[in-house]
């Protein structure tokens, strides 16, 4: 929708704001912790909907809506946790588009190394109508156990289109 506002612009012409916003929108969070496998990529759910302007969050992805196509913005905040004392090696966070990895933050702990680690990946992408936005995780422990990524404000996911 555009509004016309009358003003005193030097010729005399009309002005014109568009009147946009950037949905969709959604932010999404995990319940509970999820157990993934060491060193095995592994999708990440976000049962929590706190915002979800178009139920364009559903199955742990965000799909492009009939009309939305255009620029995105995505942000994901994750906690991913070794369950013992200096024991993460590496940990590694992918945001992947229709299925194959577009970014990826990768963290490797030559010494020292820590029980846990809170990453963040952050993406603007150029998406069509259907295109779909899922977040991945894997850690590799010291003693091959199982990670744990933590649940509630420790996981976040979040997107929305970008006005223009």
């Amino acid at each position: 929708m555009a509004l016309t506002l009358h003003g005193t612009v030097s010729d005399n012409t009309d002005l014109q704001i568009a009147s946009n916003n950037n949905t969709p929108a959604f932010v999404v969070r995990k319940s509970t912790n999820q157990s993934i496998s060491d060193n095995v990529v592994t999708k990440l759910t976000f049962d929590v909907e706190d915002v979800d302007t178009d139920n364009a969050f559903a199955s742990n992805k965000f799909t492009v809506p009939s009309g939305k196509a255009g620029l995105y913005k995505f942000d994901a905040f994750v906690r991913l946790d070794a369950n013992n004392n200096s024991d993460a090696g590496t940990a590694i966070l992918y945001l992947y588009k229709n299925g194959t990895a577009q970014h990826i933050v990768y963290s490797h702990f030559g010494t020292g190394y820590p029980r846990a680690i809170s990453m963040n990946i952050n993406s603007i992408l150029n998406l069509s109508v259907d295109d779909y936005i899922e977040i991945y995780a894997a850690m590799n422990t010291i003693d091959n156990s199982d990670v744990t990524v933590n649940s509630n404000k420790y996981s976040v996911f979040c997107g929305h289109k970008l006005i223009g």
